[in-house]
């Protein structure tokens, strides 16, 4: 995939996510409204990208097919394509969720909240990936709040880690690219 197509894939969805959005708010949310919100925002997907796209929503997720990539987004649940062998850290909750195929790999990304303090979800991260090579790691701190950062590398593969707390409450991107 060129890397401008993601950009305009990505660009695409997010409008696509806001036409489903706003069709699935309304109080009368029925099948055939659904349908309707798809086959419009396939339409405004198919001219932006110049190519074939399929768009399928359902329990609160999107999908949308192209001829050169994916994209997948949801909410509250970790996406089957994350990697069975990478323990995600312990009391992660998942607010949402995307898949995409990107010019790197396949990449699989979870927004998410959690107790721990930054500094301890590096620490669990760190022991889950003991046998992957760190090759970058940030921890800052100020007022009350921290930063940290990490990717880890293994032949094939990439995760990500940043995550901001306050003390109270964790914010985290945790990111796994399966690279080609």
């Amino acid at each position: 995939m060129h890397p401008h197509t993601l950009n305009r894939a990505t660009a695409t969805a997010a409008a696509v996510l806001a036409i489903w959005a706003g069709g699935a708010c309304g109080s009368i949310a029925d099948e055939a409204n659904d349908q309707a919100g798809e086959q419009l925002a396939e339409k405004l997907a198919e001219s932006q990208t110049g190519g074939d796209v399929d768009i399928d929503t359902e329990d609160g997720s999107v999908s949308i097919e192209t001829d050169e990539g994916s994209f997948e987004s949801g909410t509250g649940q970790v996406p089957d394509e994350w990697p069975d062998d990478l323990t995600l850290p312990e009391g992660l909750e998942a607010m949402s969720t995307t898949t995409s195929d990107t010019a790197e790999g396949t990449l699989v990304a979870l927004v998410a909240t959690t107790s721990a303090t930054p500094e301890e979800l590096l620490a669990q991260l760190t022991e889950t990936l003991s046998d992957w090579q760190i090759s970058g790691e940030i921890t800052s701190s100020s007022d009350g709040g921290s930063l940290t950062a990490a990717q880890w590398d293994r032949t094939g593969e990439r995760v990500n880690l940043t995550a901001s707390g306050d003390g109270s409450q964790t914010s985290v991107s945790l990111i796994h690219t399966t690279l080609t």
